[in-house]
């Protein structure tokens, strides 16, 4: 039951560890990890999505910027969102670490399409130039 006050019951966050990413629109299956995060869950039937976060590591080329979309099916042709693009906040003492963060705030309604998989939505990722590892984080409420 929520929180007097507070709509939701609980909060998570659904996990994608070590995407591979380039300049081209590639898609990552974010949701409960149990072995690189232990924390993680899948993603509910019903939810507010709340922020994507790409932490990046070994940015290489150039890479500044961190586009992106979600998605219901690993193709990325039922969008959820919009495409938004946020900049790298380079680490304080590397510029091959850093992370961009997404604002999303929307709910969310597992529908059962063929295409679907239940408990997990799809980050559709690309960078303006080069390449980096990412651990993308999906934050919601429930």
């Amino acid at each position: 039951m929520p929180v007097l006050g507070y709509p939701y019951s609980f909060s998570g966050v659904s996990y994608k560890h070590q995407a591979s990413l380039t300049t081209t629109y590639q898609a990552f299956a974010v949701t409960a990890d149990a072995t690189n995060n232990a924390f993680s869950a899948a993603v509910p039937n019903d939810c507010e999505l709340a922020q994507v976060n790409v932490e990046l590591g070994s940015i290489a080329g150039g890479a500044s910027q961190v586009t992106c979309y979600l998605a219901r099916d690993l193709a990325g042709d039922i969008p959820v969102t919009g495409v938004c693009s946020a900049n790298v906040l380079f680490g304080l003492t590397t510029a091959t670490k850093g992370t961009a963060v997404i604002d999303v705030s929307l709910k969310h309604h597992y529908q059962d399409l063929g295409s679907e998989v239940r408990g997990t939505l799809f980050a559709i990722v690309k960078l303006n130039a080069g390449t980096a590892l990412a651990n993308i984080r999906l934050y919601w409420q429930a």
